[in-house]
């Protein structure tokens, strides 16, 4: 048989075996992905200890056998190796790469961001009091984009306005106001990321 020929067929096994277990592990009432179940299969083969010959096609005692063990290493609820395994098929279906993932939580930290970039970028402040309240949400979409503390905390406030006076300070706000709305985007993740250095250094 040649090597192509071979490869099928093993390809053809381990489908048969991923099934099996998908529906064993259904039968005695766990829900289990085939993604979680080839993970788990890959992981229980390449364990020295249990002997498995990854060079040739599968015996049907060691089929038995793998699926023997894939099944109780997946319904051991104990298991913090199964819980690790979990994690990396989650990480893997959803993120393809570290970009996606450092993309995808860059996202749900700026999601409760939006509405108050909005109100800088849109601001047309005029009067002290309304420069006062703009000065404020820059201070909060600083700490909300770091991460670093709530813009509840008055303390944190106290600190994150402490920084950010001291790069800019509210007289900017004149020059801040007469930029485009790409560009005050850009300086306000400029500012996050100094007064955010700024604030770690200072701990």
């Amino acid at each position: 048989m040649s090597g192509t020929a071979n490869r099928i067929q093993a390809e053809g096994v381990i489908k048969n075996i991923i099934r099996e277990i998908v529906q064993e592990c259904a039968s005695r009432g766990e829900g289990v992905s085939e993604t979680l179940v080839a993970f788990i299969v890959k992981a229980v083969v390449l364990e020295p200890q249990n002997d498995f010959q990854v060079d040739r096609v599968l015996a049907s005692d060691d089929v038995k056998r793998l699926i023997d063990l894939c099944v109780r290493r997946l319904l051991d609820n104990k298991s913090s190796s199964l819980d690790t395994i979990k994690m990396q098929v989650y990480f893997d279906m959803n993120y393809t790469t570290r970009d996606e993932f450092l993309t995808e939580h860059r996202r749900v930290l700026e999601t409760p961001l939006q509405p108050i970039l909005r109100e800088i970028t849109d601001n047309r402040a005029a009067s002290k009091d309304e420069l006062e309240s703009l000065y404020r949400k820059i201070v909060s979409s600083v700490l909300l984009r770091s991460g670093l503390g709530s813009p509840t905390d008055i303390s944190v406030v106290r600190e994150a306005t402490a920084a950010l006076q001291s790069v800019f300070p509210q007289t900017e706000l004149g020059n801040f106001l007469s930029l485009s709305k790409r560009d005050k985007d850009r300086q306000l993740v400029e500012l996050t990321q100094i007064v955010t250095g700024i604030r770690l250094f200072n701990k």
